[in-house]
C-alpha cells in the first residue's frame, strides 16, 4: 500500500512517500480503505521529534475517514493514517453518513474532542452556561 513515511526526523521534507506491506488487524481493529486523514500539530511535532519521538521508520496520522471491506463509511482515531489503509480500534469507530465532509468530521475527532474536555474539566462549564 501507499503510506508516507518517515525515517528521520525533521520537517516537511521527511514525508516521503513510499509501499509498505498492508497492516494486519488483530482481534479488536478493523483495516479501512483511507478516504482522509487528519493533519494536526501533534502529527508535525512527532515528525519533528519534539513531541512523543517516534520510533523510525513511523508512518504519521491519528484520524480517519474511510471505508470497511463491507463498505460502511466510517471514522475514528487510527495509527498511521498517512497512508491508503489504516486500523482503527474497534471501540474507535464511528459510522459515518455519506453527506458528510470527511475534512469536517475529521475536525470533530482530535480538535473537538479536546475542546469538549477542555470546557466541562478546566472551565467546568455546566448546563445553561455558556
Amino acid at each position: 500500500m501507499r503510506a508516507i513515511q518517515i525515517t528521520r526526523l525533521g520537517g516537511p521534507e521527511t514525508l516521503i512517500e513510499t509501499e509498505v506491506p498492508d497492516p494486519v488487524p488483530g482481534p479488536d481493529e478493523i483495516l479501512v480503505d483511507v478516504e482522509a486523514a487528519g493533519v494536526n500539530y501533534a502529527d508535525a511535532e512527532r515528525v519533528a521529534g519534539t513531541y512523543l519521538p517516534p520510533d523510525l521508520p513511523f508512518i504519521p496520522g491519528s484520524e480517519v475517514v474511510g471505508r470497511t471491506s463491507d463498505g460502511r463509511r466510517v471514522m475514528g482515531l487510527a495509527r498511521q493514517a498517512y497512508a491508503s489503509k489504516a486500523l482503527i480500534k474497534l471501540h474507535d469507530v464511528v459510522d459515518l453518513p455519506e453527506e458528510a465532509v470527511a475534512g469536517e468530521a475529521l475536525a470533530l475527532l482530535v480538535q473537538g474532542l479536546t475542546a469538549w474536555h477542555l470546557l466541562g474539566t478546566a472551565a467546568r462549564v455546566r448546563k445553561g452556561e455558556r
